[in-house]
């Protein structure tokens, strides 16, 4: 006896066929290849009404609260002033987290001094600002390391939680302060983080917010 066409196991066995030649019709898509991220980028944000006074603060090693600010000299190959800049003058906070995690946020324009807080706390730490008249380009190392390196912090995307231990040995943190220079009113800029070696000593304008260097 013939079984019929239309039974439910003759059914089941021609959808399964037809399933089965569908997928095998279907093409084999290729995955698309992720370039490696070189530089990486920090929110900055306003003073806004100017009610909050920022420092240049480093924290203990135990816990996250801040010590006494206090002030270093700058190195002159930073372009930074050779003085400390003095309490509210300045637009950012270095602290030092446990296990030794540098916590980075930008609040205002004011970055003077700003590569001297990161070598104290443990960064072989660059900032330049963009010139016009610098005739090298500068080019990041290509590794992976920055994103071990630099993280954001999670309860917070505006700090940049930055690992000294995970710098390799004879790289430099170049800092880049992207922002116009004379702007008057930024409500929003930012600064990109990359490594390389050397150690550039100067930044060309032509290279700023160019992507992925």
């Amino acid at each position: 006896m013939n079984t019929p066409m239309d039974t439910p196991v003759n059914f089941r066995q021609r959808l399964g066929d037809e399933l089965a030649a569908r997928a095998a019709a279907r093409p084999v898509l290729s995955p698309t290849p992720v370039r490696p991220r070189h530089t990486g980028r920090i929110a900055v944000t306003s003073l806004g009404l100017a009610a909050a006074v920022t420092a240049v603060v480093l924290g203990t090693h135990t816990g996250t609260a801040p010590a006494t600010p206090h002030a270093a000299p700058a190195s002159p190959s930073a372009g930074n002033s050779n003085s400390a800049p003095a309490l509210g003058d300045v637009g950012y906070t270095v602290t030092v987290r446990p296990g030794h995690v540098v916590a980075l946020e930008i609040t205002g324009t004011k970055l003077s001094g700003l590569q001297a807080a990161l070598r104290r706390a443990g960064l072989p730490a660059v900032v330049l600002s963009p010139s016009a008249t610098c005739p090298a380009k500068v080019t990041p190392v290509d590794t992976s390391h920055l994103g071990q390196v630099m993280s954001l912090d999670p309860k917070n995307g505006r700090v940049a939680l930055l690992d000294p231990g995970a710098v390799p040995h004879g790289d430099t943190l170049l800092v880049v302060d992207e922002a116009p220079p004379g702007a008057l009113h930024r409500s929003v800029g930012s600064l990109a983080v990359m490594l390389t070696n050397p150690a550039p000593a100067c930044f060309p304008s032509s290279q700023v917010d160019i992507g992925e260097g």
